[in-house]
C-alpha cells in the first residue's frame, strides 16, 4: 500500500505547540507525560504529520498547557494570531517600566542597620525584604552594591532590620538618600549584640547574623538568621509604601 503523505511543515497547531514548549522549557517527552499522550503522538503533532487534533487530544493539550479548550482554539486559530511565538532572546523591560510594575506591590518599609569597622552606625532603607524560612528562622534583604552599609555588614557579620512605624516617611527618605550624616540627632539603642535599633521609630525589629550572600544584579541578596528582636505591640501601625508614595495600614478592608 502507498504510504500516507507526510506534511513537510508543521501545521498551525504544531507551530503553536512548538513555540509554547520552548517558552516554558519543556521537552516533548515531558509534555507527553503531563498530557497523558505518547511521545510519538506529540512529535507527530509538532511535525504536522497529523491533521488538526481530535477533540480528545485537543482537550489533553489544553489542560497540559493550563488553558481552556476555547482559549487554546482562540490562540491557535483566531484571525491575526501569530502562527509562531517570537523566537530569539527576550529583551528585558527598561528601568522605568520595571519600577512602575514593582510599585504596584504594597510593602512595609525597613531600615537595615549595622556597625562598621570603626564602630560607627550604618544603615539604609530597604523594601526588598521577606521571610525565607521558619526552621531555621531566616529572612532575606537586598542591599544596593553601591551602599557603604554593605561593606559594614560584611565586616560585622550581623545586622538589624528595623520595621518603620507609620508616619516615618521622612526617616525612610533620609536613609534612602546619599546624605553623609544620616545619624545626626537620631536616637537609637544597642541590641543584645550592640547593633543600632531605632527604638523610637519602629514597631518591631529583627536582629540577624549573616549566613550567606548571593549575586542579585545591582544588588546583593543577603540571608540572615534571626536570633533576636521584638514583635509589634497591639495597635501599632506600619509605614507602607505603594506606587512610590507612603501610606498607612487599614485594619479592615471591605471586600477582602
Amino acid at each position: 500500500m502507498p504510504r500516507r503523505a507526510v506534511s513537510q511543515a508543521p501545521s498551525r497547531f504544531g507551530e503553536f505547540l512548538q513555540a509554547r514548549l520552548a517558552e516554558v522549557d519543556r521537552t516533548p517527552a515531558e509534555f507527553a507525560a503531563e498530557a497523558g499522550m505518547s511521545v510519538s503522538h506529540v512529535y507527530q503533532l509538532l511535525r504536522g504529520d497529523r491533521a488538526d487534533p481530535r477533540s480528545t487530544t485537543f482537550h489533553k493539550v489544553a489542560v497540559a498547557l493550563g488553558m481552556s479548550d476555547a482559549a487554546l482554539a482562540h490562540a491557535v486559530y483566531s484571525e491575526g494570531a501569530p502562527a509562531r511565538a517570537p523566537t530569539g532572546p527576550a529583551t528585558p523591560v527598561d528601568k522605568a517600566t520595571f519600577f512602575a510594575i514593582m510599585s504596584a506591590f504594597p510593602s512595609g518599609v525597613t531600615v537595615v542597620t549595622t556597625l562598621d569597622d570603626a564602630g560607627q552606625p550604618k544603615g539604609l532603607t530597604c523594601t526588598a525584604i521577606c521571610s525565607l524560612s521558619a526552621d531555621p528562622p531566616l529572612l532575606l534583604v537586598c542591599i544596593d552594591r553601591r551602599s557603604s552599609t554593605l561593606d559594614a555588614l560584611r565586616y560585622s557579620g550581623r545586622f538589624v532590620v528595623n520595621y518603620l512605624s507609620a508616619g516615618r516617611g521622612e526617616l525612610s527618605n533620609r536613609f534612602a538618600s546619599r546624605e553623609p550624616d544620616r545619624w545626626a540627632n537620631l536616637a537609637w539603642r544597642p541590641t543584645r549584640h550592640g547593633l543600632p535599633w531605632l527604638h523610637r521609630d519602629t514597631l518591631a525589629y529583627a536582629e540577624c547574623v549573616m549566613v550567606s550572600e548571593t549575586d542579585g544584579g545591582d544588588h546583593v541578596i543577603v540571608v540572615g538568621r534571626v536570633d533576636g528582636g521584638q514583635p509589634p505591640a497591639p495597635g501599632t501601625q506600619p509605614l507602607m509604601y505603594f506606587r512610590r508614595g507612603y501610606g498607612a495600614w487599614r485594619d479592615q478592608v471591605r471586600g477582602a
